[in-house]
């Protein structure tokens, strides 16, 4: 907590048994996704990997304790940007965590060492909902981080969440590209996020440009859709490291108008390494998509009737 966490859960590893055979089958509903998860090492049990591992911290942090600027909305992931960057201590330093471990002698291994959903769930942290994401008792927008431990201890917590209703389609509806072809899965060859960001702004021919919407980097539809997240006022909180200082800058227009050097220092540090020094590019390729988009949608607007 002194570092800035709002919860913590600690599991043991075979705690994490399960996570396995919930891939396979999610890889068994969309054979295309092998490709993409069934490389994860994160998925093969921990003791194989870590033989001296006896116990797995998981810790939550809440993004949504921060203001949001109406600018970034609709165009910017949240879970991106409300992660602290290197260097910065908003949210929770895992630095001076790190620091703590290694400073009482305790080994640790924290980097994508376990999947992260699952473990939060099986520590009593909250639960995984249609829409894949996990949700605490204040919803989906929380940081997620584990560290494998060489001390052995346990500490399950316990929530009272009410579950997603089996009727509930919500989030299903809002994927504009088809990528929640199924509760509690998902075809990432179709997901805007996806697209954004390891995909380079590059659209795939079984997708249409306007589905994409305004979306520059990551895409937040289909928890935004859900029940469980509508309640939450994105006004409110407190600010959050320098985003709405450069907010109107980053709406689509003026970002095009940015130098390669204000995108690579402000604004790539700011997606949680899901774009790399030097994609420039392609944050300029979604900007010019999303100003097409808009243009699209008001001629649309005011020619109702009429594509």
């Amino acid at each position: 907590m002194a570092c800035g966490y709002d919860n913590c859960g600690i599991i043991a590893p075979e705690d994490l048994t399960g996570s396995k055979e919930r891939l396979q089958e999610r890889m068994g509903k969309v054979p295309s996704s092998a490709a993409i998860y069934g490389g994860m090492r994160i998925y093969e049990p921990v003791k194989d990997r870590f033989p001296w591992a006896k116990s797995i911290i998981v810790l939550t942090a809440e993004h949504g304790k921060y203001r949001y600027p109406p600018e970034l909305r609709g165009r910017y992931a949240k879970a991106f940007f409300l992660s602290p960057e290197e260097g910065h201590t908003d949210s929770f330093d895992h630095v001076q965590f790190e620091r703590w471990l290694t400073e009482h002698h305790i080994r640790w291994d924290g980097v994508d060492a376990v999947p992260l959903r699952y473990a939060a769930m099986k520590a009593g942290l909250g639960i995984i909902r249609r829409n894949n994401f996990f949700y605490t008792e204040r919803g989906s927008f929380v940081s997620l981080t584990a560290y494998i431990v060489d001390c052995e201890c346990t500490l399950y917590q316990q929530t009272n969440i009410r579950p997603c209703s089996e009727a509930c389609t919500l989030c299903r509806k809002a994927c504009k590209t088809g990528a929640l072809c199924d509760a509690y899965t998902m075809d990432p060859s179709r997901c805007v996020s996806f697209w954004t960001t390891f995909g380079k702004g590059n659209i795939p021919g079984f997708l249409e440009e306007s589905m994409f919407e305004e979306w520059i980097c990551g895409c937040d539809n289909c928890q935004d859709a859900c029940p469980y997240n509508r309640k939450h006022n994105w006004d409110e909180g407190d600010s959050f490291s320098n985003l709405e200082e450069i907010a109107a800058k980053l709406v689509p227009e003026k970002l095009l108008e940015q130098t390669d050097t204000f995108i690579e220092q402000q604004i790539i540090p700011k997606t949680a390494d899901h774009l790399m020094p030097g994609d420039s590019a392609v944050l300029r390729h979604s900007a010019e998509r999303a100003v097409r988009n808009r243009k699209i949608q008001l001629i649309e607007k005011n020619t109702p009737g009429q594509r």
